[in-house]
C-alpha cells in the first residue's frame, strides 16, 4: 500500500483549516488512510493508504483535496478544464507536434504549463514523490506512463516529439557531465539500465525537443541536463507524460495539474498534434447511472435521496442529475476529473458510505446465531489423513496447475482429456492436473537421498474433461482424489493393497478387485477396485519400469489412486 510522508504544517496549509494531529486518525477515514506516525519535534508524519484504486490520493495534495470535498482552495480555481475546452475549440497549430514514427514505440504525449506559483522545498519533495509513485505504481515502472517535469524558462515552443537514431543522437543526460548517445545512455547510465528495455527493442527511439532543436528528454528514460533540474524556487513549469493509453495520460496530468494549482500555480492546457489531437489536462467525463433504489438495497435500510445527492456533492462529485435509464429512475453521476476508478453504480454508493462515515449508520444485530463447523467433505478428508498418518505416511501438497508432459508423456497417458489454460504465463502451469500421481512421483524423484522406505500420500482436487463425449464442447469434471505412494527395495502391490483396503474399511466400504492394464502401472501388476455397479473406484499397481526411468526413480514403486466421489456414492 502507498505510504506518504510530509510536513504537518504543509498539509494544514493545503487543507485550508486547522486540525490537531490527534484528530487525523478519524479524519483520514474519508480517504481510507491510517495516521501511522507523527514526530512532534519535526512535525513530520506518515500516512498509509489502504486503497490502491485511487492514484489521485497518492500525494499530500490529493489527500488534502479529498478532505476539502474536491473543492479548490480560495483563489485557486481548477479552471484548466474550461481552458482545455476553449483550446480545443480554437484548434490552430499544436503546441507539441507528434511525428508518426512514434506510433510503434510510444505513441502518446500530453502536457501542460504551470506558472505563477512556488513549490518551496516541501512542495518540491512532494512533487518528486508523486511523480515517482504515479510512474512506478500506476505507470507500471514507466511501461504504461512516464512523467517529465521541467523548468519552463529554458523551453521554446512548439515542441517536437519524434524518433531518432540511437547511435547518432546525443545529449548530456540530467546529472551527467558529457554528451552520450541514446544507446550509451541505455548501456551505461543508471536510468538507462533501469528503463532502457522499454524502447531498446525498436530501431529508433523517442526524443522530445523544442523549437530550437534542443533535446529536452529521452522518454521514458531520462531528461536532458540542458532543460534543467526543477528547484523549489521555480515559478514556471512544463509537465508532460508519455505512454500508450491517452486516458491514463489524461488522468495523470489531471492529478498533477490539480496538485500544482493547490500550490498556487496557474495551469494552461497544451494541445498535442495527432489524430485526434490531445488537449491536456481535460476531464475524462466518466458518467455512471445509479438506480434510485440501489443505495437502500446496499444499506439494507431506507435512505433520503436528497441526502444521497448532497453527500456526494460534498465528497467531490461535480455533477449529479436526475435521469431515467431503460425505464428505471435514478441519477446520472459525473466522476471527479482526477478519478477513473468508478466501474459501476456500486462504486458511487460506496463513496456515499465513506462520505457519511460507516459509524453513522445504526448497527443491526444478526437475526440468527450460527456456529461454524467443518464441511462434510472436510470431515472425510480429516479421517483419511488421520488414517494414513497413523500408518506412517507423509502428506504432500502439490500444485493443482502443472505442465502437460508431467501428466501425459511421463505417465504414459494420452493428453486428450486435459483441461488446458488459455494463454498460460508459463508452460509449467499450462494444464489442470487430472491425477495426483504426477505430484507424488515428482516428489519421489527428488527424494532419492532420503532413507527408505518412502511413504507419501495426497488428498485433493483434480480436473478432467468429461468422458465419452464429443471432442468439442465437452463439460469439465471435478475430481476428488486420494493417492498414495510406497517406494523401497522390496515394495510390492500386496503391501500397498493392504493399506488401501484399510482405507475402505475405515470408510465402511466393501469392494471387489479386478485385474487391469492402465498406465503408468505394469501390466499384470495392476488392479481396479469396483463397486457393486461395476464402476471403477480405485486403481492400485506397481509403476512400470519405463515410467520410473522417465522420472529418474531407481527404486521399485507402487501407488494407488481413489476417486472419493465414486467411493462415497457406492
Amino acid at each position: 500500500m502507498p505510504t506518504l510522508e510530509g510536513h504537518f504544517d504543509d498539509l494544514l496549509e493545503l487543507l485550508g483549516k486547522t486540525l490537531l494531529p490527534e484528530e487525523m486518525g478519524r479524519t483520514l477515514d474519508a480517504v481510507k488512510g491510517e495516521w501511522k506516525q507523527f514526530d512532534p519535534a519535526t512535525r513530520r508524519f506518515k500516512i498509509e493508504l489502504n486503497d490502491t484504486n485511487r492514484p489521485d490520493l497518492w500525494s499530500v495534495e490529493g489527500i488534502a483535496r479529498q478532505l476539502r470535498g474536491g473543492r479548490p482552495l480560495p483563489g485557486r480555481p481548477y479552471d484548466f478544464l474550461e481552458k482545455a475546452g476553449i483550446r480545443r475549440e480554437k484548434d490552430g497549430d499544436p503546441d507539441i507536434r507528434i511525428d508518426p514514427s512514434t506510433a510503434s514505440v510510444r505513441p502518446f504525449l500530453g502536457g501542460f504549463t504551470a506558472r505563477g506559483g512556488r513549490l518551496g522545498e516541501e512542495g518540491l519533495v512532494q512533487l518528486i514523490g508523486t511523480q515517482e509513485r504515479l510512474s512506478e505504481l500506476f505507470g507500471r515502472k514507466r511501461a504504461d506512463v512516464a512523467i517529465g517535469v521541467y523548468p519552463l524558462g529554458r523551453i521554446a515552443f512548439p515542441l517536437s516529439y519524434r524518433t531518432a537514431d540511437p547511435a547518432l543522437t546525443r545529449f548530456v543526460p540530467l546529472g551527467g557531465e558529457r554528451e552520450m548517445t541514446l544507446r550509451e545512455i541505455v548501456e551505461s547510465h543508471p536510468k538507462g539500465q533501469a528503463y532502457g528495455s522499454l524502447v531498446s527493442s525498436h530501431a529508433a527511439w523517442p526524443v522530445l525537443s523544442d523549437s530550437r532543436g534542443t533535446i529536452l528528454s529521452f522518454p521514458p528514460v531520462i531528461n536532458a541536463r540542458s532543460s534543467g533540474e526543477v528547484t523549489g524556487e521555480d515559478d514556471s513549469l512544463f509537465v508532460e507524460a508519455t505512454g500508450f493509453d491517452p486516458g491514463r495520460l489524461l488522468l495523470v496530468l489531471n492529478i498533477l495539474a490539480a496538485n500544482l494549482t493547490d500550490r498556487g500555480y496557474v495551469v494552461e492546457p497544451l494541445m498535442t498534434g495527432g489524430r485526434p489531437p490531445l488537449v491536456a489536462p481535460a476531464s475524462p467525463g466518466i458518467l455512471v447511472h445509479v438506480p434510485s433504489g440501489l443505495p437502500a438495497r446496499i444499506l439494507g435500510a431506507p435512505n433520503d435521496p436528497a441526502d444521497f445527492v448532497e453527500t456526494l456533492l460534498e465528497f467531490g462529485y461535480s455533477q449529479i442529475a436526475q435521469k431515467d435509464k431503460n425505464g428505471e429512475e435514478g441519477w446520472e453521476v459525473l466522476s471527479p476529473f482526477t478519478r477513473d476508478d468508478l466501474l459501476g453504480a456500486v462504486d458511487v454508493v460506496e463513496d456515499y458510505l465513506v462520505a457519511k462515515g460507516y459509524d453513522s449508520f445504526a448497527p443491526v444485530l444478526p437475526r440468527e446465531f450460527t456456529r461454524g463447523r467443518p464441511a462434510p467433505r472436510q470431515k472425510i478428508e480429516t479421517r483419511l489423513r488421520q488414517a494414513l498418518l497413523a500408518m506412517g505416511y507423509q502428506e504432500l501438497l502439490s500444485n493443482i496447475l502443472t505442465g502437460e508432459p508431467l501428466v501425459s508423456e511421463r505417465l504414459g497417458r494420452p493428453g486428450d482429456n486435459l483441461v488446458r489454460i488459455d494463454n498460460p504465463a508459463s508452460l509449467q502451469y499450462a494444464v489442470v492436473r487430472p491425477t495426483l500421481l504426477s505430484g507424488l512421483l515428482s516428489a519421489e524423484a527428488r527424494s532419492s537421498r532420503a532413507s527408505y522406505p518412502h511413504r507419501l500420500f495426497e488428498v485433493g482436487e483434480a480436473m478432467a474433461l468429461g468422458e465419452g463425449l464429443a471432442p468439442t464442447g465437452r463439460p469439465v469434471r471435478d475430481l476428488w482424489l486420494l493417492s498414495a505412494l510406497l517406494s523401497h527395495p522390496q515394495a510390492s502391490v500386496s503391501e500397498l493393497q493392504g493399506v488401501l483396503e484399510m482405507v475402505f474399511e475405515r470408510m465402511d466400504r466393501t469392494l471387489s478387485i479386478r485385474s487391469a492394464d492402465r498406465p503408468p502401472f505394469l501390466p499384470g501388476r495392476c488392479g481396479v477396485y469396483v463397486n457393486a455397479g461395476g464402476k471403477g473406484v480405485a486403481t492400485v499397481g506397481e509403476i512400470h519400469p519405463e515410467t520410473l526411468d522417465r522420472w529418474g526413480i531407481r527404486m521399485p514403486t507402487v501407488c494407488f489412486e481413489v476417486d472419493l466421489e465414486v467411493l462415497l456414492a457406492s
